[in-house]
């Protein structure tokens, strides 16, 4: 964490007027601070984070740029950078703020929240288009989601199962890696953002405005990130997200479904892309007790996707 006179060393960079407010960024509606992320003003925001992922964040936004979207494009320093090298091994880069703010939780969970879910889902069949359209321009990590989650996260998840009596059959497994393996090479792959939760997706006057941060983007199956999405609203870990998050996971893939058209491949494989992505999350958090109740909270996820895999695999029927 930074002091507030840390940043404003920081800041002193660049030219953003006489003593701009700093302001903490919350996440999970408002229940913590991101730590490496500030509101400078009206007009900017101030991120900290490792130097390769910034320098990657901004080359995506640059291209997203060229292609027409809104996107967050970095401000130079006094001396002409569009990185700085800070304290602690950090670097900072400055980027204008975009017109927005991620949905309130009263509209995820409203009334409204199957036409929001779909939303969510034509804005990132839309992004998607626009990254596939500038991939070569960035290069992208390649990753093997089936690979990294039979050799690592599926393993790990079959230790917890026994650990902490999860509950969890022998015949999930075995069906996750026969069924998904015979999917996961007929999956559209591209670059993707990676982290499309919902904090991550700005609204505004009902509309999406646009996405930050694609410090995690790289190349994998285009499904990662419509499931991803879904997966971060469930997150929110109430009565009210697992109650209603079936019909909020449907709106999302329908409205991807009218943009961007899921193959046939795709539809079959949603269960399976969002059992990987919550296998990753109970393995990554599973390793340290600081993550405890994270842990707990994913395991609990991971065991209601599956009891709701009927409903999950009834969307497209």
């Amino acid at each position: 964490m930074f002091t507030e006179r840390e940043l404003r060393t920081v800041l002193g960079n660049w030219d953003t007027g006489k003593n701009p407010t700093i302001t903490d960024i919350y996440v999970n509606d408002g229940s913590k601070k991101s730590g490496s992320v500030w509101a400078v003003g009206s007009d900017y925001i101030l991120k900290a984070g490792d130097r390769d992922a910034l320098m990657k964040n901004i080359r995506i936004a640059k291209a997203l740029h060229r292609q027409g979207f809104y996107s967050s494009l970095p401000v130079m320093t006094k001396d002409g950078k569009e990185i700085l090298d800070g304290p602690g091994g950090q670097a900072f880069i400055l980027i204008r703020s975009l017109k927005g703010t991620p949905l309130p939780r009263s509209e995820k969970f409203g009334d409204d929240r199957a036409r929001y879910a779909g939303k969510y889902g034509i804005s990132i069949a839309r992004l998607h288009k626009a990254l596939k359209s500038i991939q070569k321009d960035i290069s992208p990590d390649e990753v093997d989601l089936y690979r990294n989650v039979s050799d690592w996260a599926l393993p790990n998840v079959r230790q917890q199962n026994i650990q902490w009596s999860m509950g969890i059959s022998d015949e999930f497994f075995s069906d996750y890696a026969s069924g998904f393996g015979k999917l996961y090479d007929k999956l559209p792959k591209q670059l993707i953002h990676r982290d499309p939760n919902p904090g991550n997706i700005l609204f505004d006057d009902g509309e999406v405005t646009g996405f930050i941060d694609f410090d995690l983007s790289e190349c994998n199956i285009r499904l990662w990130d419509v499931c991803y999405c879904a997966t971060g609203i469930l997150a929110e870990d109430s009565n009210e997200a697992y109650e209603k998050w079936p019909e909020i996971l449907g709106g999302i893939l329908r409205g991807y479904d009218l943009e961007g058209k899921l193959t046939t491949e795709e539809k079959q494989a949603v269960f399976y892309v969002i059992c990987s992505i919550q296998m990753i999350c109970v393995a990554y958090f599973g390793s340290s007790d600081k993550f405890r109740e994270l842990a707990e909270a994913n395991r609990r996820m991971l065991k209601y996707i599956i009891r709701n895999r009927e409903k999950i695999e009834g969307i497209f029927a």
